[in-house]
Formats: structure tokens, C-alpha cells, sequence
């Protein structure tokens, strides 16, 4: 079956990024939200397209025709229209598993699903579904549009031909797929947070500040982005569920830092907020220092 037309289901950060990167290589997007942000979703992926512009990395005729490609509704029933279902909220089982059952129930039989889960494992996503040979896993890593990699990850039933799709589809987005075994939290999500974890203890402990502690990590192994930032876009809300499915699931190692929690009670969660580890302007940008409690 050819692809013409994807369904995105989920418009924060992930779901917005996939949306863009995949409406940029020719395909029909449809943005699908019933969030309380999703009105956001339309302005928020202007702006990402905004600032390649002033890159020059796209041209305003470019910007117009990847704008055009995408639509977006609350209304599940658009999933009718949809060649290919990318599944894109947050890593809540249930949330998951019941958005894919309707997805299910209103998509041909031949489309494949693709669930971008960091913590939880395709096999048990697809109890349930009539489809469970056609869900596959590829986790995309925010800024999907300039993140060359993906996770794939297959379930027990899982075939072939809905691999040999998901793989054709990642990589007509530009991506390099990687094939690794299910486990919680991946490789990227296991490591990240397991980074982002250490250098919170190193803060709450008086080691040095959030600015320093970023700082060495991000000069020492030459990261375009640190950890503490890297939490901060992802949002310290996601950073959090995480951690804690992966404690759940891998044991007391992944145990959250206390001021993580602190800063999630506090609704300090990151650029969305203007507040995480670092401060951030209006822009999205990181300041030059940490404002203080």
C-alpha cells in the first residue's frame, strides 16, 4: 500500500516535530490532539519552520507548501483517511493502549501502527488490537526534524512487512533506524534520564550549580545541548514519567531525584515554562543565568 496520508496522533513536542518532518518529505499529515494545548500546535510549528527560515535552511515557498501538508482536528473519525497511524502521547499505558483500540476499530485493515512508547514495550501495547502483527515501535528523539536516529523495536507478533514499512517510512524522513531489543526505556530514554538524574543530585548536593554542572557535561563531550537543557525542552513532567516507569520496571537505580519532583510540584517543567534547570526567555532560548528561587 502506498503512503500518501499519516495520522499523528499527539501534538506536544514529539508529535509536532513528526508532524513537521514528515509533511517535509512529501507526506500528508494529519495532526490529531484533544489536549488542552493543541491549539498551540499549528503557531508552535510556524515558529520551527520560522527559524530555519532565518537559516536559510528553507525557503518561504518551502515553508508555505510543508504548512499546507498539514491539518489538524480533535475529530478520531479523520483516522478513516489515514495510511499510516504514528502514535505520539505520553508514555501512560492505558492512555496508549485505549487510543490505539479506537484507532483500531476506525482505520483499514492494512494500516500499520507505529508507537514511539520510550518506556513501555510494543508487546503489550498491542494486546487488545486486532492488529497486533502491525505495531511496531520507533522511538523518535526530539528535535525529530534534526535527530538523525530512531529506535526500532518490534513485539512478539510483530511481522515483517510491518517492519519492512516502518523502516521505509523512518528513513524516507532522513533517519537512521537502529534495530535494538524491547526494554524499558530504550537506549536514548535510559541514558538520558540516568545523565539528567546525576547531575540533579550533583546540584541538590552543593556540587556546583545548574549553569556549571551544564557547562562541564556540555564542553567535556562536545553536546550541542547539555542534559539539564535536553531535560528542560523535553519537559521535566516527561523527564519524571520516565524515570519513574523505568524504577517501576528496572529497580531502584532510576529512583527520581528529590528536586526533581520539587521543580515538577513547583510547575517549574522547563522552555514551556520559562523555568526548569535553566531559565529560559520568551523565545525558547536559555539565558545566561539561573534565576533563583
Amino acid at each position: 500500500m502506498e503512503i500518501r496520508k499519516v495520522a499523528v496522533l499527539g501534538s506536544g513536542r514529539l508529535g509536532r516535530g513528526i508532524a513537521e518532518n514528515t509533511a517535509s518529505k512529501g507526506y500528508d499529515v494529519i495532526l490529531l490532539s484533544q489536549g488542552a494545548g493543541s491549539q498551540d500546535a499549528p503557531r508552535k510549528i510556524e515558529a520551527s519552520l520560522d527559524r530555519k527560515l532565518a537559516k536559510w535552511s528553507i525557503t518561504e515557498a518551502e515553508k508555505r507548501v510543508i504548512l499546507s501538508r498539514i491539518s489538524y482536528t480533535s475529530d478520531l473519525k479523520e483516522l478513516k483517511q489515514a495510511d499510516l497511524v504514528v502514535e505520539a502521547t505520553i508514555d501512560h499505558f492505558y492512555t496508549k493502549q485505549e487510543l490505539l483500540r479506537t484507532a483500531d476499530r476506525l482505520c483499514r485493515p492494512e494500516v500499520v501502527f507505529i508507537s514511539t512508547s520510550a518506556t513501555l514495550d510494543v508487546s503489550e501495547l498491542s494486546q487488545g488490537i486486532s492488529r497486533s502483527q502491525s505495531l511496531v515501535g520507533l522511538h523518535f528523539i526530539p528535535p525529530v526534524p534534526q535527530i538523525p536516529v530512531v529506535e526500532l523495536t518490534r513485539g512478539f507478533e510483530t511481522s515483517d512487512a510491518a517492519v519492512d514499512v516502518a523502516v521505509k517510512f523512518a528513513k524516507r524522513l532522513g533517519k537512521s533506524v537502529i534495530g535494538i531489543e524491547e526494554s524499558a526505556g530504550l537506549v536514548n530514554p535510559r541514558s538520558l534520564v540516568t545523565l539528567v538524574n546525576e547531575a540533579a543530585y550533583m546540584i541538590d548536593e552543593g556540587v556546583a550549580d545548574a549553569i556549571k554542572v551544564e557547562a562541564i557535561i556540555k564542553q567535556s563531550w562536545g553536546m550541542a545541548q547539555g542534559p539539564l537543557e535536553m531535560a528542560d525542552r523535553l519537559g521535566l513532567e516527561l523527564i519524571l514519567n520516565w524515570m519513574e516507569q523505568l524504577q517501576e520496571n528496572l529497580g531502584p537505580r532510576f529512583a527520581p531525584c528529590p528536586l526533581i519532583r520539587r521543580y515538577v510540584r513547583q510547575g517549574r517543567l522547563g522552555v514551556k515554562t520559562g523555568q526548569g534547570f535553566l531559565a529560559y526567555n520568551k523565545d525558547g532560548f536559555a539565558k545566561d543565568g539561573l534565576e533563583e528561587e
